[in-house]
């Protein structure tokens, strides 16, 4: 591996950290200062605010970043391992999906169906998962490379068990984090203070028994050389079943919605053997069927009934007796299912002087899918064919159960090596080098249709009669298929140096420094995918891209007053700063190139490179004026790197005269004559692309009256405007606006005082977009504690989305997706109580709301929501609660063998809420589980002993 800079990189990178260790070493006459009145032990606690974890001499965390909590100037929302814990969930992205509100996420990877994915997804503020920036103990984890595109890092691979804490701040932070932190950051922190083993064991299910899940873990540390080295371990198995469709209501509810309102749609049909008429063979008619005999079903729907052999058997008077009646839930399709997932972790730790420690982390973790589906194929059969009984042609969904399969499997890999070096000063610092991996395989099918004319003949007959009873002989091959599988791998190195310590006393504390200089390399390996369609097969190689960057990052936090300099009305006032510079280079050679054979050959590719710098800042301020209340502003910019897929361009394409006078597009400058052919058009990415930018402005206020021991109520206003993000214009706006994009389009010589004629346009992608996000946010909280009912904590979080808005021209009116199915809802929280009447004994109840929506897309046109709402039958989604209890009891250390136990049970969806149908055909786009989670009331049983 190599790192290097060279020139005026070298020297911006170094910028930085020469100011950090100049104040380091300028900060040396305040610490002598400071040493004989401090004591021999000064070092212990010097400086513990505002310095990262890891460098807190005491601390056995390798957390990088600095000790945030909801008190902070910045609106940070933490939750602690005793949170997690009860929440009954089982994965990260299940957690934060249920008691984070500013996840716009409407259902979890788990919830996707047939798409399910192993490595989870989080989405602040409903930006874009790419916008939300995943970090583990302060550190970057490997992206998941698609091939065109650097998507956000696996999490579920994360057992619950081991997090410490979750710190999320939904607001842009690229001037900490550096780029794709324009949604916020979420950092997981680790638990490291363990001492001896420690094993739990989780089982859930269901209420029904539907479907299963289970964990277990077993965590443990221990010392050598009299303490000096610590040795931390840990290793997790997770698995669950799948949930089948057939198991609940959800498909038949929507399919019944479908059917009141609009049963022309063929996602009607798909619930089990379902036969409509139809005149375009795509959609289904209002015609009622009638029989070649000449009686009518006075229906244009009927159904093949149980055990029924064909119209041969009776000339189609069973599926007469049928008309109008249709099998809802007989089709089972996986509708929930988690990976099966293995986590193992090692982490070393040695004290080598007083003043050197240095430390291992290892970790590496398997997260898998495997599905069995059915394989589902809309079948016509004409009113010419002998099969068919009735006059008229007609439609089918053929399902054939377990035809396909389905897996992904996401590993992932990490190794940090560092040392912890005690500087003088009470400055501390620490280098490390990471090495991180993921690797993302998949092997995926779909029925494209009949394999030939004569199996199309086999398929129709099998629509009219009972495949379960009078199954299909060999039925993959009747069917085309379209078969894929493919592995891509990432790679990320790092090499980081960060300094922290204080600068100089201030009335309020010492004002601390940190600084870091950091260098990643990531590069996602050539890649051969291969493909079947129809019997014919295809190889495709994705060559390796790679990007760099070089950052520099330096933050102040100045207390400027505590509560123990006693200024009037100046209860406490701490500013913070911070500056960072990031520096990217790209290089991509395109994606999906086809070739020959797995073994090549490959041709040479011209890679396009992006490259830019960003400098991003965050300023902030914590003003209490008395104990009670205390406002905090901040203001920080951030930045989106350009993708991989935005960054090339396509391939020229040469537009005929029939494709242009298709398209429409003729010349204003040449009195509206159409473009001649042939036209060069230019579009796909662009290499020249700049970084989309962003602005986040976060005002609030904490209020903790003294008259209400135990009360914290926060409320937070966030506002974050993007600018400059990538877009793609119509081919005529840019010829009608050609003044305004000077170079995109490319004219002939002019002759008789006219311009020449177009000849090339370049459509490829434009930083032009904008998007306005604003939302309130609050937290309030009430502890109380007494000798008859113990402690007592009330709880309530909650989101107000006011605008998620998005225009692509700056005359252009902006389209809001707040309250929208593919945008944030407009409110979102939980509320709830937790008790622990004694030191054995607790319990606790939550709610999760969520409001209405509405049931179209914000980009949908007027017509086409009318259709949505025709279907659904309502404009908008009714509100969802949903209600969990939990409780848990601690054996304490004279229980014999059940000393040092904790047992915990938790009942999520109490009432067993299904929330409301979605109409199958808006389900077909948006999935039929929105916001719910399909398994409904369900338990989980949680035993944790330390030894």
């Amino acid at each position: 591996m190599k790192f290097d800079v060279t020139g005026a990189r070298f020297r911006t990178l170094m910028g930085l950290g020469n100011l950090a260790m100049g104040m380091s070493l300028c900060s040396i006459t305040y610490a002598q200062d400071q040493v004989t009145a401090a004591g021999p032990h000064a070092d212990a606690g010097a400086g513990a605010a505002g310095i990262p974890q890891i460098l807190v001499r005491g601390k056995n965390t390798l957390d990088m970043d600095i000790h945030r909590n909801r008190d902070d100037i910045q609106p940070y929302v933490v939750f602690d391992a005793e949170q997690i814990s009860r929440s009954g969930a089982q994965t990260i992205e299940g957690f934060l999906q249920t008691y984070l509100p500013m996840n716009a996420q409407q259902n979890t990877s788990s919830q996707l169906g047939p798409q399910t994915q192993p490595s989870g997804r989080l989405d602040l503020r409903g930006l874009g998962a790419n916008q939300t920036l995943i970090l583990l103990d302060g550190r970057r984890l490997p992206s998941i490379s698609t091939g065109d595109s650097f998507q956000q890092a696996s999490l579920n691979g994360i057992s619950l068990s081991q997090i410490e804490r979750i710190e999320i701040l939904p607001a842009t932070a690229s001037g900490i984090y550096g780029g794709g932190a324009t949604g916020g950051v979420i950092n997981i922190i680790l638990k490291r203070e363990y001492s001896g083993i420690e094993g739990d064991v989780s089982y859930g299910n269901a209420t029904d028994g539907a479907v299963g899940e289970y964990r277990v873990g077993l965590t443990g540390g221990f010392t050598l050389e009299d303490g000096r080295t610590r040795v931390l371990f840990s290793a997790t198995h997770a698995d669950a079943g799948v949930l089948q469709s057939n198991r609940r209501s959800f498909n038949s509810r929507g399919r019944q919605l479908q059917m009141r309102n609009d049963p022309t749609d063929t996602s009607v049909l798909m619930g089990g053997a379902n036969i409509c008429s139809t005149v375009d063979g795509f959609t289904c008619s209002t015609d009622p069927l009638q029989l070649k005999s000449g009686a009518s079903l006075g229906s244009a729907l009927t159904s093949v009934p149980a055990g029924y052999t064909g119209a041969a058997s009776d000339g189609g008077a069973a599926l007469a007796a049928n008309a109008g009646k249709l099998q809802f839930n007989n089709t089972a399709l996986p509708l929930w299912s988690a990976p099966e997932t293995s986590t193992f972790a090692f982490n070393p730790r040695r004290e080598f002087t007083k003043n050197i420690e240095g430390y291992l982390d290892f970790a590496h973790d398997q997260s898998k899918t495997s599905q069995t589906m059915p394989t589902q194929s809309l079948q016509y059969v004409p009113a010419s064919a002998s099969v068919n009984p009735f006059q008229q042609d007609v439609l089918s969904y053929l399902t054939v159960p377990n035809g396909l399969v389905q897996q992904q499997v996401v590993k992932n890999s990490r190794a940090h090596l560092g040392a912890i070096m005690r500087l003088p000063a009470h400055w501390s610092a620490v280098a490390e080098y990471g090495w991180l991996r993921n690797t993302t395989s998949s092997t995926n099918s779909t029925a494209l249709g009949a394999a030939s004319e004569a199996a199309d003949e086999t398929l129709q007959g099998a629509v009219l009669r009972d495949i379960v009873a009078s199954p299909l002989s060999n039925p993959n091959s009747l069917f085309s298929f379209y078969n894929q599988r493919g592995e891509m791998s990432n790679t990320l190195k790092t090499l980081s140096l960060r300094l922290s310590g204080p600068l100089m006393k201030l009335p309020g504390g010492d004002l601390t420094a940190t600084a870091s200089l950091e260098q990643r390399r990531e590069t996602s390996d050539n890649a051969i995918n291969f493909s079947d369609i129809g019997g014919e097969s295809r190889y495709t190689w994705t060559p390796a891209a790679h990007r760099k960057v070089d950052a520099q990052y330096l933050e102040l936090r100045a207390p400027i007053t505590s509560p123990g300099t006693k200024v009037p009305y100046m209860h406490a006032l701490e500013l913070m700063a911070s500056v960072r510079h990031d520096a990217y280079r790209t290089d991509f050679s395109g994606s999906q190139i086809p070739v020959d054979s797995a073994n090549g050959p490959f041709l040479p590719q011209t890679a396009s490179v992006n490259s830019f710098g960003s400098t991003n800042n965050t300023l902030g301020f914590r003003y209490a004026p008395t104990r009670d209340i205390a406002l905090r502003a901040s203001r920080g910019t951030g930045f989106l790197p350009p993708d991989l897929g935005q960054i090339r361009s396509a391939a020229p394409a040469q537009y005929t005269a029939f494709l242009i006078s298709l398209l429409g597009l003729r010349d204003p400058a040449r009195g509206n004559t159409p473009i001649p052919a042939p036209l060069t058009v230019l579009a796909g990415g662009n290499a020249s692309l700049e970084p989309e930018a962003s602005r986040s402005t976060s005002l609030g206020v904490v209020i903790t009256p003294r008259f209400a021991p135990g009360l914290r109520i926060s409320l937070d206003h966030t506002d974050i405007h993007k600018t400059n993000e990538v877009s793609a214009l119509p081919l005529s706006y840019i010829i009608a606006n050609e003044a305004a994009f000077p170079g995109r389009v490319v004219r002939g010589p002019s002759s008789g005082g006219q311009p020449g004629p177009i000849t090339q346009i370049d459509a490829s992608s434009f930083n032009l977009a904008s998007t306005r996000l604003k939302a309130v946010d609050l937290q309030a909280e009430y502890k109380t504690s007494s000798e008859t009912f113990g402690h007592v904590r009330f709880h309530a979080a909650g989101t107000y989305t006011q605008e998620l808005s998005r225009s692509v021209l700056a005359n252009d009116a902006a389209v809001d997706r707040a309250g929208y199915s593919d945008g944030p809802l407009k409110w979102r929280g939980n509320f709830g109580i937790d008790w622990s009447p004694n030191d054995s004994w607790s319990a606790g109840w939550n709610a999760q709301y969520y409001h209405s929506y509405r049931i179209c897309q914000s980009t949908l046109s007027a017509l086409e929501c009318q259709s949505w709402e025709k279907w659904q039958g309502a404009s908008k989604v009714q509100s969802q609660l949903y209600h969990d209890v939990h409780v848990s009891y601690d054996f304490g250390t004279k229980q014999g063998m059940l000393s040092n136990t904790q047992a915990s049970f938790a009942v999520n969806n109490v009432f067993n809420d299904q929330g409301s149908a979605i109409a199958s055909g808006v389900a077909y786009v948006v999935g039929p589980t929105s916001y719910t989670d399909p398994r409904g009331r369900r338990f989980s049983l949680s035993l944790r002993k330390h030894f």
